[in-house]
């Protein structure tokens, strides 16, 4: 399990070229499952968001949305398909409990990896006095996806690329073990 990232460390270009650059090299194509907490939940748009900038940056990927229904996103292998476990979750009193209902899950269903090392992307803002989390967390606006289109700029010379690709920055440095303890 792995404490939050910064959300002052300046994304580069550069490094997130090389990151995809690595990831490529290590599978031959990277399989993402976005899973969300509540059915309210953009999961569909986060995933088609996430495999549009992997598309980007040259890399080959996979990205699927389920959720809030776990058994059925077993049915389809999204667990078991997944290199990387984003888990979509918001800022109310549920979300916690949620999430930790997942792992659990998770864990019960021989998901052990998956279990202990998903990223959290939370939509919203980060509540000022929270404890840090266990798992990797990543805030995202809640207008995330239409910032891109709204702007027309693309990565990497988009002005608040920060927001925009901390989330993909997270999965690939996940998927490279740059992140393992």
């Amino acid at each position: 399990m792995r404490l939050s990232r910064k959300q002052d460390v300046t994304l580069k270009p550069a490094m997130l070229r090389a990151k995809a650059l690595a990831a490529g090299k290590i599978r031959a194509s990277l399989n993402v499952s976005v899973f969300a907490l509540d059915s309210s939940l953009p999961a569909e748009t986060l995933a088609g968001f996430l495999q549009a900038q992997f598309q980007e940056l040259s890399l080959s990927s996979q990205v699927r949305a389920a959720g809030p229904e776990r058994v059925q996103a077993a049915l389809t292998g999204h667990f078991t398909k997944a290199d990387v476990l984003v888990v979509l979750g918001g800022t109310s009193a549920k979300a916690e409990p949620a999430l930790m209902d997942l792992v659990q899950w998770l864990l019960l269903n021989g998901q052990t990896s998956l279990a202990e090392n998903l990223l959290y992307a939370q939509l919203g803002s980060a509540k000022s006095g929270t404890v840090a989390p266990v798992f990797e967390r990543v805030i995202l606006p809640l207008d995330f996806a239409e910032r891109v289109q709204q702007s027309g700029r693309r990565f990497p010379w988009a002005a608040s690329s920060h927001d925009q690709w901390a989330l993909a920055d997270a999965v690939l440095t996940y998927a490279t073990g740059l992140a393992a303890e």
